[in-house]
């Protein structure tokens, strides 16, 4: 659906007539507006007058292009019934409509929740959430209820068990995925070699969230108001989710607080274990951490697909795949922490990530179609001048890039295990990620 079709009328009025159809109740004026946020799907407020009382909803819709590991709508509307019957703190799940005539997709509407979801805002501002430790608590408490919905669940028949253990299967998908690229990704493979080898055995199945970070929940002044977005969700180990929380990737800067940036750990763990009864293993935790990290850094190749190859321009999609040395830095760090080499040549960081020129012409693009229209007039000039500036920069970046060096043989090699006894390749696969590093974000080099 493009981002202006909510803003037609005539579609506002086909949406109307379904919420009157699934309602029961008869519809006045609608209005729709996009939401910020929802880097995977499309989220709309919608104002509307049902019954003769003002309400707002949220719809939620796909996204032009899609992260190959998400849900469907109606799929995602399915959970957030089920985590909603269960008592988690949810939007309630009003209507699914898949009937094309409407939008054109599937989509669902639930009830809009008051608060404040954005991560970083959410880590940085203190007086969002309330009481930290507490907010932290109360999330390991919610946790703990998404926990309790097991396999058998009404309406989540479509989930499939985990085949061999949820953690081999975890490590298939993300194998799936880097083998359908132009590219190897050694310290991916090695990551995901360590991950093999430590494989836990299948224990508890139970519902993951499988996305349960600081960003996927709403916090207003006095604490937490909804969790949010469900589309990873799966049948799996619950220590996924405790392990998703606190990785360093999801905590905004706030390194030292490794409950999602909120809070120390033990917080979120007192909380988690009160609701549930479980006790959480360190050990266990340190290994869905790193699988976290791995995860995290092929959704971002996804995200980045989405701009390079999906049709969807977005500066924010073409950044992401610059956070994969930063995601490997911490691969290397869980896996095997020691000191760091000095970096490799200067090629090495010419490997799978959105090249400048593509990063400088799409910056160039929101510059002078986002950002022009809306400056005052004595400054347009100079940003035609920046934007001049970029053109040149990126065309200059293009022609004189080195040619990414073939990594397949190595990521292979990782992979069948030939390198299981090779004490050197950890420094050198560092070497290669500091390179890297050094040119994305010199700021996350280690000190």
């Amino acid at each position: 659906m493009p981002k202006a079709q909510l803003q037609d009328p005539a579609v506002r009025q086909r949406l109307a007539a379904f919420i009157a159809r699934a309602s029961g109740q008869a519809v006045g004026a609608i209005e729709a507006s996009p939401l910020v946020g929802g880097a995977i799907q499309e989220n709309w407020l919608v104002d509307v007058v049902l019954a003769d009382r003002h309400q707002q909803l949220v719809l939620r819709t796909d996204a032009p292009s899609r992260v190959a590991m998400s849900h469907g709508r109606a799929q995602e509307f399915a959970l957030l019934r089920a985590a909603h019957d269960a008592g988690v703190t949810v939007p309630e799940p009003l209507w699914l409509c898949r009937d094309p005539a409407v939008l054109g997709q599937d989509f669902y509407l639930m009830r809009r929740v008051a608060g404040v979801a954005q991560g970083n805002r959410v880590v940085k501002d203190l007086r969002l959430g309330g009481d930290r430790k507490q907010l932290a608590s109360r999330l390991g408490a919610e946790l703990a209820r998404i926990h309790t919905i097991r396999p058998g669940a009404a309406g989540l028949q479509f989930l499939p068990l985990p085949r061999s253990s949820p953690a081999l299967d975890e490590i298939a998908r993300l194998r799936a995925d880097l083998d359908g690229r132009d590219n190897g990704h050694p310290v991916l493979e090695w990551g995901l070699r360590w991950l093999e080898r430590k494989a836990p055995p299948t224990g508890e199945i139970v519902l993951v969230h499988h996305d349960f970070r600081s960003g996927n929940y709403m916090v207003d002044d006095a604490g937490l108001t909804a969790v949010l977005d469900w589309e990873f969700a799966a049948w799996g180990d619950p220590m996924t989710d405790i392990g998703w929380f606190c990785a360093k990737c999801w905590r905004y800067g706030a390194e030292g607080l490794e409950a999602g940036g909120i809070a120390p750990r033990a917080d979120f763990y007192r909380g988690y274990e009160a609701a549930s009864g479980r006790r959480i293993d360190a050990d266990a935790v340190h290994y869905w951490e790193v699988m976290a990290h791995l995860r995290w850094a092929v959704i971002a190749l996804q995200q980045m697909d989405r701009h390079l190859r999906g049709g969807e321009q977005s500066l924010e999609l073409a950044l992401t795949g610059r956070v994969l040395p930063e995601l490997e830095r911490t691969i290397i760090e869980l896996v095997a922490p020691g000191p760091w080499p000095a970096p490799a040549a200067a090629d090495a960081a010419a490997a799978e990530q959105p090249p400048a020129a593509i990063l400088l012409d799409e910056a160039r693009r929101v510059l002078l179609e986002g950002l022009l229209p809306v400056l005052p007039e004595d400054r347009r000039l100079e940003a035609r001048m920046i934007a001049n500036a970029m053109a040149i920069g990126g065309r200059e970046s293009a022609a004189f890039r080195p040619a990414s060096p073939d990594s397949r043989a190595l990521a292979a090699a990782i992979r069948a295990g030939r390198h299981d006894d090779d004490d050197s390749l950890r420094d050198r696969l560092a070497a290669q990620v500091l390179a890297r590093l050094a040119i994305s974000n010199p700021k996350a080099l280690p000190k």
